[in-house]
């Protein structure tokens, strides 16, 4: 049997202070591998400072695109009723497929991811990978900017939609195959994984199916009122994580 090379990458790194604080001790911990950060929301700059604090984050962290959440970084957003509301907030919550965008709609996204993006690099940051809050850059009309993106500053790496768990109809399979294989550019422009889910998701997969594969699993670090590190499920991070870790998997940082 053939060892999975496993990245544990928590989600949603400068959300918030607190949210940050759970991120670190399940890095430091050795639970988790890498983090994305949020660069539009009110943590981000207490990231940053972690970050410098704490060596142990160095070349741990990817970029969590944001289309869903707080305020932007650019102004040409600002102007799509379907992202932005009237008070400079994010209102688009994926409710419906983005098939296809307008002219406006494509040049304001990706002027806002590109801001993300280079939020994070001014900081210091070299991003490992992308992925995004409420896997946004997943939708069919917003992954080639994602990828254009990825090209023009090297990022190496692009969370896949998810193609782990309980099988969804043979549609949706079908469109999960070809997204992942051609929708997110090809093996010469990014080093992706052969898998992605969550904790559950991989306790739903048959394990000869993920034997020798690159898979990614992510979590979502919090803290319980009773300061257990839990995941978005409330279920305790640690028990949950080791026993996946206890089976037929290697840990690794990246897929560089």
């Amino acid at each position: 049997m053939a060892l999975s090379k496993l990245i544990v990458n928590a989600d949603d790194f400068g959300i918030s202070n607190t949210v940050n604080r759970a991120i670190l001790e399940s890095i430091e911990s050795g639970l988790v591998t890498s983090t994305s950060m949020m660069a539009n929301m009110p943590g981000f700059q207490d990231a940053v400072s972690l970050l410098r604090e704490h060596a142990l984050l160095t070349g741990r962290i990817g970029v969590h695109l944001n289309l869903t959440e707080g305020h932007p970084l650019s102004k040409p957003i600002l102007d799509c009723p379907a992202f932005c509301n009237d008070n400079g907030t994010f209102i688009y919550e994926r409710k419906r497929p983005l098939f296809r965008l307008n002219r406006q709609e494509r040049f304001a996204v990706y002027e806002e991811m590109k801001a993300q993006i280079e939020r994070i690099l001014a900081a210091g940051i070299k991003p490992t990978h992308i992925d995004s809050h409420y896997h946004v850059h997943t939708e069919w009309a917003v992954a080639p900017m994602v990828c254009r993106l990825g090209r023009e500053y090297g990022i190496p790496r692009i969370r896949l939609t998810r193609n782990m768990g309980k099988p969804p109809s043979l549609l949706k399979r079908l469109y999960k195959l070809i997204f992942n294989k051609w929708r997110l550019g090809n093996d010469r422009d990014f080093r992706n994984t052969d898998f992605f889910g969550d904790i559950e998701d991989m306790n739903n997969t048959e394990k000869p199916s993920l034997d020798g594969k690159n898979i990614e699993i992510m979590v979502h670090p919090l803290f319980n009122e009773e300061g257990e590190l839990v995941d978005l499920d409330r279920q305790n991070l640690y028990r949950r994580l080791w026993n996946i870790l206890e089976k037929q998997v290697s840990y690794t940082q990246s897929m560089a």
